[in-house]
């Protein structure tokens, strides 16, 4: 009896010390099962993730997205940067279409999400007057200009989602859906919406 309990307070000390790096380094069952032939290639293969996109590897094979669609899960159409220029404005205005009614509910959620992200830089009233436009000598530009209101809808979408001078991105804060509101909730601002 006293064996066995020498034995138990044996292994319950091993036990017990081993830290999880040993418990990570010890054979376990994935391991023998690589030992077998058959399943070895199971255990030792390229891995590809789920619904991995093949398109980010730029193959010409590759299915892009119909022209003119924005996607409502998935990979958004490819736009750079170095494209949000008043000049491109018309060209990105035609990749991305307003899907968003400019409804009371958009409006208000286009009103919410202003506030929360776009306002301390353009201010509550678009003018460019915000608490940061002031601590940076005013540089953030107003919406409320002749050439904020010629841009198309598709041209502030890019912006929001993309940044544009020192605007940085938003696209990882807000969501497409919410960038359209924004635009829309800014059309209001604007005296343009309907």
């Amino acid at each position: 009896m006293k064996r066995l309990n020498a034995l138990l307070a044996l292994s319950m000390v091993a036990v017990l010390g081993c830290t999880v790096e040993d418990w990570r380094r010890s054979p376990g069952p994935d391991d023998a099962v690589g030992l077998i032939p058959w399943f070895a290639t199971m255990k030792a293969h390229i891995a590809t993730p789920p619904l991995k996109s093949w398109c980010a590897q730029e193959r010409p094979d590759c299915r892009q997205p119909v022209e003119g669609t924005v996607p409502i899960t998935g990979v958004e159409l490819a736009l750079q940067p170095a494209q949000m220029t008043p000049g491109n404005a018309a060209e990105v205005g035609r990749m991305f279409s307003n899907p968003t009614e400019r409804t009371a509910v958009s409006i208000e959620r286009g009103k919410d999400r202003y506030d929360i992200f776009c306002a301390v830089c353009h201010g509550v009233q678009g003018a460019g007057d915000g608490t940061v436009s002031a601590a940076m000598g005013g540089i953030v530009p107003s919406l409320l200009t002749d050439q904020a209101r010629g841009y198309p809808d598709g041209y502030m979408y890019g912006i929001i989602r993309e940044g544009r001078g020192l605007m940085k991105s938003y696209g990882a804060r807000v969501s497409g859906d919410d960038r359209w509101n924004i635009v829309n909730y800014i059309r209001v601002l604007q005296g343009t919406a309907q």
